[in-house]
């Protein structure tokens, strides 16, 4: 016989929180509840773990942070949906709302099933269609697939799938310190967001070089040189690879722009899926030599300059952070505490294995310029050139 409906239930758990007062929260809690807070890789399953899981949350916020109720529903006595937001000492926190949903057993008439979703820090908007549109065709070649390709190609699919997906997990979603040092995407802290924009905002050099020239319409953010020349090579490699995606026949009908548009920002995210997508098609019977043009030639001007631009930005670049033993060992430092330095890293051992792959599917055996895809980033820039 259930005493109290969910709504009443829920309340007290959040007051419970409210007040850092665990075990009065975990009392309506069933033992064999399983609790889901999308933050979370997995969810936690059994009284003890969500215990856990109350403690540190309010271990590791400030005691003036409280859960606020806007609203909760209360014509189900088993079920409740609730909305909610979080204040500091009375003001509302940015980015700092959720929704949630409780059930509660019919046995013990406790809390048995919560799953939370919280307000994410980065907002795509219009973006997100883009991006579903993007990976509509890789969900439905991955879960459907009418080719016939050889076996080996089936397991490099396979494996890429795996990186990718791994990728996405250690990179973006791991705990932090948990794999990799640094914070994940859902727990980005304001200092990283700031960095990430100030490199954006120093893209390809433009601003830095104009303000070089004693042009200060805008002031370019300051910037580790390291950081700067890692951030601007792979973006300019990333780069490169449009006219490349282009050339490459072996999948059709395929976003490649927008493939690009969001490679440009996340890179591997994307550039994997359709690494492994490629590999679940039959290979072309013959490769025929592409025709390289305008466009070609100026992706491959662009990228060569900004390249060689970021290398000797590296050396000589805001001589205010040391000489280049010095940003050297910050840039070795930073490998083993950032995480976005890490991530650029992989990104740049992915490129060129991709660059073999596709420059390889691409140039035929008998061209002379096929070597040319042995040669990370410059390799691609002097093919799209010549």
């Amino acid at each position: 016989m259930i005493k109290k409906t969910a709504k009443e239930i829920i309340e007290a758990i959040y007051q419970a929180i409210n007040n850092r007062d665990i075990e009065q929260a975990i009392k309506w809690v069933d033992d064999n509840c399983i609790y889901e807070d999308v933050n979370f890789p997995k969810p936690f399953r059994g009284k003890k773990a969500v215990k856990n899981l109350f403690q540190e949350s309010c271990d590791n916020v400030p005691d003036d942070l409280k859960f606020v109720v806007d609203e909760i529903t209360k014509e189900d006595p088993l079920k409740v949906g609730v909305l909610w937001h979080v204040e500091l000492d009375g003001i509302p926190i940015p980015n700092g709302r959720g929704v949630s949903f409780y059930r509660l057993s019919e046995t013990t008439g406790k809390l048995i099933f919560a799953r939370d979703i919280v307000e994410p820090p980065l907002k795509p908007g219009k973006l997100s269609f883009l991006i579903i549109r993007l990976i509509t065709p890789l969900i439905r070649t991955f879960f459907k697939d009418d080719s016939n390709p050889p076996q080996i190609q089936l397991i490099l699919s396979k494996l890429l799938w795996f990186l990718a997906g791994t990728y996405i997990y250690v990179l973006l979603c791991s705990s932090p310190n948990f794999i990799l040092p640094g914070e994940p995407i859902w727990a980005i802290q304001p200092e990283t967001i700031k960095e990430v924009i100030n490199e954006s905002t120093n893209f390809f050099f433009i601003l830095p070089i104009v303000n070089l020239l004693g042009i200060s319409l805008m002031e370019s953010p300051v910037v580790h040189p390291a950081i700067e020349a890692q951030f601007n090579f792979a973006e300019a490699w990333i780069f490169m690879f449009f006219p490349l995606l282009l050339a490459d026949k072996r999948i059709r009908n395929f976003p490649k722009f927008a493939l690009w548009s969001v490679a440009m920002f996340l890179t591997n995210v994307f550039l994997l899926p359709y690494m492994a997508l490629r590999f679940k098609q039959p290979s072309l019977e013959k490769i025929e030599e592409p025709k390289k043009g305008f466009l070609e030639r100026i992706f491959g001007w662009i990228g060569l300059i900004v390249g060689v631009i970021a290398v000797v930005w590296l050396f000589v670049g805001r001589p205010e952070f040391g000489d280049i033993n010095e940003k050297i060992s910050y840039f070795m430092a930073q490998l083993q505490s950032n995480r976005v330095v890490i991530a650029f890293v992989v990104d740049l051992v992915l490129f060129a294995i991709f660059q073999i792959v596709l420059m390889g599917a691409i140039i035929p055996s008998k061209n002379p310029q096929r070597f040319l895809r042995f040669i990370p980033f410059f390799g691609l820039a002097f093919w799209l050139i010549l």
